[in-house]
């Protein structure tokens, strides 16, 4: 399969601003030295809890927030040192599915003016079909074209997530990131969000980046799935092999998976403590003061990502 993304040791922190006498500026550690790579037409889950970096990696692969470090390779081609201008040609082929579709659609416009400019921006097709070519697209997610003309506020928040999916699609695009596209909808809603991508995926060979925080909705939708925990990544594995998954934090987060049936008790593993602060992150591995298997040895060393298996990788130097 040919490769359409490559990740190589991206990393980005963010200056925290306080007062004039707070002391010594500090940094937040948003992503540490994330790897990874993802082949066309493939779809990679990232998860993980809140405030992990999920979002912010997302943000980071487009480039809508600068790296500090490390390597965004897409088609062949170093992008992480590229300047707007150099982005501008690529922002066709890279699109964002946002979290709240609603503070995302311009309030004045209506949704056959949102679909048609960037159409329109991006000379997908002749003036003239570009109406045609935005009923097209709202036919595609299952909205009515009876919707052209209204504004965001007339639709509930299952058929804005559904504009928002037409509209990345607009552009014809290659990769598309899903930034928790479906955490905020209801859940019978998200499994419709869910096979729309997924149909829309078979159909048009997407490659997608899936941002969530619930590993049972990324395990339906992607190939692959990357662990994410305080801004490093703790496992990559198929997400066939969900079962088999074997670091102690996917451990915890798989535990948490509600089970539908009550006559079976679930084995929930309770995490101890509180997730540590991303301006000072532990030393060693950023998960030990919470690991049930942590030796000495974890505080002291960072464990590289290194392959277990075919397919597997996993940063743990216990398991």
């Amino acid at each position: 399969m040919t490769q359409l993304l490559k990740i190589k040791n991206l990393t980005k922190t963010f200056p925290v601003r306080k007062g004039f006498l707070s002391g010594p500026k500090q940094t937040v550690k948003a992503v540490t030295d994330v790897s990874f790579s993802l082949n066309e037409g493939d779809v990679i889950g990232l998860v993980g809890e809140s405030g992990c970096g999920k979002t912010t990696l997302g943000r980071t692969i487009l480039k809508l927030i600068q790296p500090d470090q490390g390597d965004i390779i897409y088609r062949g081609t170093n992008i992480s040192h590229f300047t707007n201008a150099e982005m501008r040609p690529l922002r066709r082929e890279m699109q964002i599915i946002f979290q709240d579709p609603f503070s995302s659609l311009n309030p004045r416009m209506t949704i056959g003016s949102a679909l048609m400019e960037p159409i329109s921006i991006h000379k997908i097709v002749p003036k003239k079909d570009r109406y045609d070519k935005a009923v097209e697209l709202l036919d595609m997610v299952g909205i009515d074209s009876t919707a052209m003309l209204k504004y965001p506020h007339e639709f509930s928040g299952g058929q804005r997530q559904r504009i928002g999916v037409a509209r990345a699609l607009s552009v014809n695009p290659k990769l598309i990131i899903a930034d928790e596209a479906v955490s905020a909808l209801d859940i019978s809603i998200q499994a419709q969000i869910i096979n729309l991508l997924m149909d829309l995926k078979e159909k048009f060979g997407l490659t997608m980046i899936f941002i969530a925080h619930d590993l049972n909705v990324v395990e339906h939708i992607s190939n692959y799935i990357c662990v994410m925990y305080l801004g490093r990544v703790m496992e990559i594995f198929k997400a066939s092999n969900l079962e088999n998954a074997k670091h102690p934090y996917t451990s915890s987060l798989l535990s948490a998976i509600p089970v539908p049936d009550p006559t079976v008790k679930s084995k929930r593993q309770i995490l101890e403590g509180e997730i540590p602060s991303p301006m000072n992150p532990p030393k060693g591995c950023v998960f030990h003061p919470r690991c049930p298997m942590a030796v000495p040895e974890c505080s002291q060393k960072i464990p590289k990502l290194r392959i277990i298996d075919n397919d597997h990788q996993i940063a743990c130097d216990v398991v």
